[in-house]
């Protein structure tokens, strides 16, 4: 059985919500650690990545709420139509919304797009689809795997050329959020693949934030 607004199982429908808070505290570490990089090095590159996971842990925090509501009965979780638009529904829609922005910054990051009409254009084309869709958890997460997907490749290609652990753990950890968002489309067709994409972001987390801790570690030795 699934509950609406997540297509998860129903036994995990508890769990969910543990996992949304897990996974903001460990994207607001990863914010702190990535702004702390940024004193280090001034590079501003660092100061974005920051923000970014900071929109993410929002995001995660909104749905944990989301899922609360659902879980106390209060909604079902069901968007088909504008006139059933309700307040639960905002926080969820607004959880999206903060976490494809996030994830948008990572790509303006980490391909060091400048122009700004084609940031304006990104940015707007997400507004858009928060607007416009209402079978939002499958497009959602076939957005979010192509937005991470672009981030994976061009972390790959950093790794690629430098060959350093820290490259190797950034892109280690985007491959396993990237791959994330299959297995949420794939409960469709397995149920246990809700829990997996889980599993597969809390280690993608998990490195990331490792990286990041390195990082720090060896600023503050240099000091």
């Amino acid at each position: 059985m699934f509950f609406a607004s997540l297509n998860g199982p129903v036994w995990f429908q508890k769990f969910d919500s543990v996992f949304q808070i897990i996974f903001a505290l460990v994207t607001i570490a990863i914010s702190m650690f990535s702004y702390k990089v940024f004193h280090f090095t001034k590079d501003k590159k660092f100061k974005y990545f920051s923000l970014a996971f900071i929109m993410v842990a929002i995001g995660y925090l909104i749905n944990s709420f989301s899922n609360l509501l659902i879980y106390l009965g209060i909604y079902d979780g069901v968007l088909s139509s504008l006139h059933e638009f309700n307040l639960a529904n905002a926080f969820f829609l607004a959880s999206i919304l903060f976490t494809l922005m996030g994830y948008m910054l990572l790509i303006i990051v980490s391909m060091d797009l400048k122009q700004k009409r084609l940031v304006a254009l990104l940015l707007a084309i997400i507004l858009l689809f928060v607007a416009f869709s209402y079978q939002y958890f499958f497009k959602f997460h076939m957005v979010s795997f192509l937005l991470l997907s672009f981030i994976t490749w061009q972390y790959y290609e950093n790794y690629h050329k430098k060959k350093t652990i820290n490259a190797g753990l950034v892109f280690a950890s985007f491959y396993m959020l990237s791959f994330a968002e299959l297995f949420f489309v794939g409960v469709m067709f397995f149920v246990w693949s809700y829990v997996i994409a889980h599993v597969m972001q809390l280690i993608g987390f998990g490195l990331l934030l490792t990286m990041f801790i390195k990082v720090v570690a060896h600023g503050r030795k240099k000091k």
